[in-house]
Formats: C-alpha cells, structure tokens, sequence
C-alpha cells in the first residue's frame, strides 16, 4: 500500500488559510489536483458576479458549489433579476452584500423572497436604477431591516418618479443600523434629508452627497454639528452657491471623527480648508480633484496641522508648480499614496521630490503631467523600494532614457502604466522591464513608436499586459510573450499587424491565460472553428473577445459550456 503524502495529513483548517492567500485564478487551479482540494477551496469562494449569459442551471450549479458566498453582484445583468433572486433565496448562504445596480426599475417579488431569507443582509447596492422612487425604499427598509450600508446614487431624471425627503425620512426610521449611506445624483432630496439622518441613524458613519442641487452648506454643517464622529464625507461637484456659507466652516470646529474627507469637483475656498486644519480630526485622505476656488495657501494651512495624511488627491489642480509641490513633500511625510494627473507645470523635479522626501510612498499617479528628459546625472538618482504604483500615462515629452531612469529610482514596482507616451520605444520598455522585474501588471497602449521588445531574461511576475494598438507582428510577439510564463490577461485590440498565427503561438505558450481581447484585430479569425480551438487548446481561458467584438450567438452557447464569458 502506498505511503500517504504528509500534505494529506494537514487539517482543512491550515489548507483553508493557504487558499485564502491566493487569488482566485490560482484557487481554480489548485481545486483540479484533488477532490479534496476542490471540497476546500469552494468554501473560499465568498463573491459572485453573475451575467446576462449565466443561464438557470449552470447558475444553480454555482450556488450549490459555492455556498460560503457573503456577495453577489447582478449589476451586468440586465434582464429581469426576480427568478435569480428566488433561486438565490432558496439557498443557505451567509450573504451579506448585494449589487442591483443598472436597471430599470426595482421588482420586489424576489426582493421580497430574499428578504424573507437573508433580513440580516448589510449591503445593498441600488446606483442607477432609473425609475427609483419614495414607496421602494419603504419596501427595501422593510425587507432589510438590518441594511448598515445603501447606496441610490444616480438614479433616473424623471419629474414623476424619484426619491424626494419622505422617503428618507422613513428609510431613516427604519434603519437603525444605516452607517453608509450614498444620495449623490438626487436632485429632490433637500437639506431636511440630512437632518433627520443625522438625528435617526445614531450609527451613520459616512455619507456621499454628490451634484444635488437641493443640498446647501447650512443642511452639511448640521449634519456635520448633529454626528460629529463622521468618519467619511464626500462632497462631489457641489456648485459654489450650493455650499458656500459661513455656517459649513464653523461647522468643522465641531467635528472629531473625520478621517476622509472628499471635495472632487466641489467649489470651496481656502477658509474652509483652514477650517479643516484646524479641526481636532485624525483626517488621512483628502481628495480635492478637480476642485475649484482654492489657492495653495489653502492647501499649505492643510499639511502644516494634518502632517499625518497618507492619501492626497490633487489631480488637475492646475496652479501646482514644482515648488509647490517641494513643500508639500517636505511636510507630508508620511504620504502613501499620491495622484497629481494633469497638472501640466510639474516636471521631473516633482517626480524626485516625492521619491526623496516620501520615504512609505507606494503609489504615485502623474498622467498627462509634464515628465520629461532632464539634466539629472546617475548620482542624482535615489532609490524608493516602497513605490509599487507607478500611473504616468499621456507624457508626450517622456523620453526612453527618462524611463529607464524612473525604473532605476523604483526597481520594486509591480504596476506600471506609460500608455500613451509617444516618444516611448521598445528599447525604454525593455529597460524599465529590466530594471523592474517585479512588474505584474503593465500598461504600454497606445505607443506607436514600438516595432519591438527585445529582452533577453524572463519575466516570471508578469500577468496582465495592456498592449492596445501596438504595431507588433507575429514574430515580434510570440518572442516577448514567450518570456512571459504566468500571463493572465493579455489585451491586443486593435493591433491590426497580428494573424491567426501569432494568436495561435501565444494561447498555446501561455499557460495560465484566462482573457484575451482581440478587438478589432482585423487579421485574426473570428469563425467557429478558430474560436473552437482557442477554448480547448487553453482551458484556463475564461473570457474572449473576439476581433468584431462581440461573440456570435451560434457560438455563445458553446462559451458558457466551457465556463467563458460572453
């Protein structure tokens, strides 16, 4: 008789935390080796997106399969949701989360039903859904009693049917552990909505208000006044007559809790982040994209009083220079992550500073920026071992001797994106690639002045590459993917110089290839046949996007028999 493996020995519980440490792709993998391995990992799986091609019963073997999910997401699916939610509703699931979202209006006969099973549900996703009005939150409250988090941002415009303060305030009354709620895009619900959330739901934690012409700075500051342990707020494209009032500022001076605070899109002015400085808030993430009415001496007051702020959103501030930015390197210090997309002035210089003064920086953010070759000599270069995320898309002064020279500043990344900088060639790719083997997830769309990526070492982390219009053929290809053993996701839309060949040769090297996008590829086939191959040479595959974009109905069928998206 066979001696045992020592693995099998291991109880579920140790294999359950091994499992919970991989992502999802790895976990399907794993669940093939053995029965057992697949018992164990289908009690990993806790979240579930479910698409318009999902039919009935391959749906009913998934839930049966799958019976530890806490979430289930039905907002690709655009048919009628009610017998999804019945046979959902049949089973014993531990849900927690569900996602509505992108509808036409809300049918509540399976609502009902899962109301019935899952009353303890705490998330409910409803953005969207067109024809949303008062009498249906009355019903969500009453068949989720127990809901801690709801968002009805965006619903329909329509002057019969939409939420207006009565339905707030009944939902207020009826959910007593409400603590998110999102009503951005609301046009009817006033200032009155705030106060009787802010007296009714003692739990509320966060609140997004975003372009509701109704809301004023004086229902914001009660709001605030009223629940001054606050966590979040977000106050998205207010307009200025809408929220600027003496009231709102004196109104931080109350205020204890926030540690989000989000103005994207909003008028405000440098006495409200005054305001903000001094209030007595543990505040790490101040998003003020795309803000108006503000000058840096706002934002100075800031970093001098919250020096602990780790995420800061200055995209399209358009008055930063360099020196600006100098200072605000110097006094936050603590910044973990940073986006300062379109601000035009900034340069190379800022690019230092952050690497030099921001020593826990993971995440920098500086598209359609100013980078460009500079006169920085190879002493000037410091390196950041923390910087992961590195978006600097739309440079169009972005050189290959720059780029090989940011990739010897961050040799740990793990994301790049220079999509879009057209001075970019394959020398400046295979220079960052070698300097950063790390790199998992690369963004190179968009540069035409890439006829090929010579390397001659592997490239084991890589596993998502976003290759949109490049002029590769086939052979240039099929050399750079064979470097390539663990690639996931491969987007080639629109490289119109590939064929079926070189499309062959890479599902065939690439093992672990699960979506492939040939959009527009207009060389490669899309028949039967060719698509037929694809999906039994590379079982791994779970999505294809055919070169005309869609997959024709007569293959559909034979998509969701072998698991794929359609």
């Amino acid at each position: 008789m066979p001696e045992q493996p020592p693995w099998e020995e291991l109880p579920d519980q140790c294999w359950d935390e091994v499992f919970r440490r991989l992502v999802s792709a790895d976990v399907e993998s794993v669940s093939s080796v053995c029965k057992e391995f697949l018992r164990i990992s289908n009690t990993v799986r806790t979240s579930l997106s479910i698409t318009n091609g999902l039919t009935p019963l391959r749906l009913g073997s998934l839930l049966q399969r799958f019976t530890f999910l806490k979430s289930i997401d039905l907002s690709s699916f655009h048919g009628d949701p009610s017998s999804v939610l019945r046979q959902i509703a049949k089973c014993s699931l531990p849900l927690e989360r569900l996602d509505l979202s992108n509808r036409e209006s809300l049918r509540f006969g399976g609502l009902r039903e899962m109301g019935s099973k899952f009353g303890a549900l705490r998330v409910l996703v409803l953005s969207n859904i067109r024809l949303l009005e008062d009498p249906d939150l009355v019903t969500i409250a009453e068949c989720f009693p127990k809901l801690e988090e709801l968002d009805i941002s965006y619903p329909g415009q329509s002057d019969l049917d939409r939420v207006t303060d009565d339905g707030i305030s009944a939902l207020s009354l009826r959910l007593q552990r409400l603590s998110r709620i999102n009503l951005s895009g609301n046009p009817s619900v006033s200032d009155q909505s705030l106060v009787v959330l802010s007296v009714n739901c003692r739990s509320l934690k966060e609140i997004k208000l975003g372009e509701s012409n109704s809301i004023t700075g004086k229902g914001i500051a009660s709001l605030i006044e009223n629940r001054p342990h606050l966590v979040r707020l977000a106050l998205n494209y207010m307009r200025e007559e809408a929220i600027f009032c003496p009231k709102l500022v004196d109104s931080f001076g109350h205020a204890k809790g926030f540690v989000s605070l989000d103005f994207a899109g909003s008028f405000i002015w440098d006495r409200l982040l005054i305001s903000v400085a001094e209030a007595n808030i543990p505040l790490k993430r101040l998003i003020l994209s795309c803000a108006l009415g503000f000058s840096f001496d706002g934002i100075q007051m800031i970093m001098l009083h919250r020096q602990d702020i780790k995420v800061l959103d200055l995209e399209a501030v358009l008055f930063l220079t360099d020196h600006d930015m100098s200072v605000i390197c110097k006094q936050l210090r603590s910044l973990t992550h940073i986006n300062i997309s379109q601000c035009w002035k900034l340069t190379m210089t800022t690019l230092f500073s952050l690497m030099t003064q921001c020593p826990f920086l993971k995440a920098i953010k500086m598209g359609k920026t100013n980078l460009s070759e500079d006169d920085a000599n190879e002493t000037d270069i410091v390196l950041n071992s923390q910087v992961r995320h590195l978006c600097i898309p739309y440079n169009g002064k972005l050189t290959d001797e720059c780029l090989k020279k940011i990739g010897r500043m961050c040799p740990n990344l793990q994301y790049l994106d220079v999509s879009d900088c057209l001075k970019i060639t394959g020398d400046g790719i295979s220079g960052v690639l070698e300097s950063c083997p790390e790199i998992c997830y690369l963004k190179i769309s968009g540069l035409k002045n890439i006829r090929n990526i010579c390397i001659d070492f592997e490239l084991p982390q890589l596993e998502v590459l976003q290759a949109e219009g490049l002029k590769l053929n086939d052979e240039q290809l099929v050399a750079f993917i064979s470097r390539c053993c663990h690639l996931k996701n491969l987007n080639l839309k629109d490289c119109v110089h590939l064929s079926n060949e070189g499309v062959k040769e890479v599902v065939k090297n690439c093992n672990t290839l699960r979506e492939i996008n040939l959009w527009n590829c207009n060389n490669v086939g899309d028949d039967f046949p060719f698509l037929n191959w694809m999906v039994c040479t590379r079982p791994s595959l779970r999505r294809i996007v055919p070169p005309c974009g869609l997959v024709p109905p007569e293959i559909q069928d034979f998509f969701l028999q072998h698991g794929l998206a359609c």
